[in-house]
């Protein structure tokens, strides 16, 4: 028994260490591919040039319509959605009409002041020929006093009238101003697109609520699509602009598209959303550069990649 255990034993030990070989060989062989005197990788994302936009609402609603879809192309100033505005419609009706009954006042303000005006043109023209008469010795000095009295009492109602005209157009001012407000109240229940550019996600329904803390859409601005990619510190000074690379699929050799550096940051960071393990404690930084593509059409946004960047200049895919 001995005799066939004893062999057993060494022949499992034999295979066991030779596909210990195989897999260390492996691993040295892609070692030394990706990480050649010539070559860096890194780690990165497809992204839009101008990053893909969060968009929220600038205030709480309940949703009432739904103007666009996913996958829309849209433009500056296209409504993506609207939602409830009952309360802002009614308090424009009523300030509407708040606004007309104040005109019309200020019309009858106005014209009650052009009387007056009239009225106190003539007592000026009446006070001036009694006082005539009176240097001709043919009116009395009572009728002059009573006359003058006239057109102190004109004078009177006609700033009296002037002040109300001037209040009521000062309440129109005031009421305008708060419709202006209610109508910018209303505005903000319509969700404007900022920028040009392709709905990519929108996560409401009609009849749902938007908080102002929360996205409820993302938008890819119109523009060139890139590699956001991100260097270990040990190769980060071997990046320049100009340098060229290659972008493939992580664990692949094929390559989806070539680029060219065209930004990098002049510090280090640490990993972000590309590090390969969320809960990776290593305290490794990296370079962030940016990679002008030079076929992204099929290229999917997000998607996770690996950037091959040369630096000698002479890079083989």
């Amino acid at each position: 028994m001995k005799k066939v255990f004893y062999p057993l034993i060494l022949f499992l030990f034999f295979i066991s260490c030779n596909n210990v070989d195989k897999i260390k060989e492996a691993a040295d062989e892609k070692a030394k591919l990706e990480k050649t005197n010539d070559r860096v990788v890194g780690v990165g994302m497809i992204v839009p040039e101008k990053d893909i936009i969060q968009l929220s609402s600038s205030v709480n609603g309940i949703v009432k319509k739904i103007l666009k879809s996913e996958n829309d192309s849209v433009s500056i100033g296209t409504a993506l959605l609207e939602l409830d505005h009952q309360l802002e419609d009614a308090k424009i009706k009523q300030l509407n009409s708040e606004v007309a009954t104040q005109a019309a006042q200020i019309n009858a303000d106005e014209a009650s002041v052009g009387e007056y005006e009239a009225k106190y043109e003539n007592a000026v023209s009446e006070l001036q020929r009694m006082q005539r008469l009176l240097a001709n010795g043919a009116e009395t000095q009572q009728a002059v006093d009573d006359a003058n009295t006239i057109l102190k009492s004109f004078q009177s109602n006609l700033k009296r009238l002037q002040a109300s005209a001037d209040v009521s157009k000062s309440r129109l001012n005031e009421t305008k101003a708060a419709l202006n407000v209610a109508q910018l109240e209303r505005d903000q229940k319509i969700i404007l697109s900022p920028v040009n550019g392709k709905i990519l996600e929108l996560t409401v329904l009609t009849g749902s609520s938007v908080d102002t803390k929360q996205s409820f859409a993302q938008i890819s601005p119109e523009g060139k699509t890139i590699a956001v990619c991100e260097i270990d510190e040990m190769y980060a000074g071997k990046i320049a602009v100009g340098q060229k690379g290659l972008i493939r699929n992580v664990g692949s050799l094929d390559t989806l598209s070539t680029g060219t550096i065209y930004f990098t940051y002049s510090f280090l960071k640490k990993k972000s959303l590309f590090t390969d393990q969320s809960g990776e404690k290593e305290d490794r930084r990296v370079r962030t550069i940016k990679m002008m593509l030079d076929k992204p059409e099929k290229l999917l946004l997000n998607a996770r990649i690996e950037c091959v960047i040369d630096i000698s200049g002479n890079l083989k895919k």
